[in-house]
């Protein structure tokens, strides 16, 4: 029996969501295979960044607020076609937490701090 295409799109799509749940890799401390298997490529700004760790403090479709290590803040604008791929009400359960960290890699844009992902990691030391 063959399968259309479609059908390839949907188990490949299902199985990429799987492995970019809500795992927690901090026991093999391989984080960057995970952000990289988990992540679609995309072509332009998105396939490069700067990236920080921290504890997330507050997440919604307009920014995204993040704990650094020395205590102070550092918010990050969401534009909207990254929205999607950001997974805000994912983000926003895991907001107030201490036992898990976030990686996030951003853009600078006209002085701003842009998201432009955010990956489970490692709480910050």
């Amino acid at each position: 029996m063959s399968q259309t295409p479609a059908r390839y799109v949907v188990v490949a799509i299902v199985g990429v969501m799987l492995v970019g749940g809500c795992a927690d890799d901090t026991s093999t401390g391989d984080t960057a295979r995970r952000d990289t298997a988990a992540s679609p490529s995309q072509p332009g700004p998105a396939a490069s960044g700067s990236t920080i760790v921290g504890l997330l403090k507050s997440a919604d479709d307009k920014q995204v607020v993040i704990i650094l290590p020395n205590g102070s803040t550092r918010i990050f604008l969401v534009r909207p076609q990254d929205l999607p791929q950001l997974g805000i009400e994912h983000l926003a359960s895991h907001a107030g937490l201490t036992d898990i960290g976030f990686r996030i890699t951003y853009v600078i844009i006209d002085a701003k701090d842009y998201i432009l992902r955010a990956r489970e990691t490692a709480p910050p030391q």
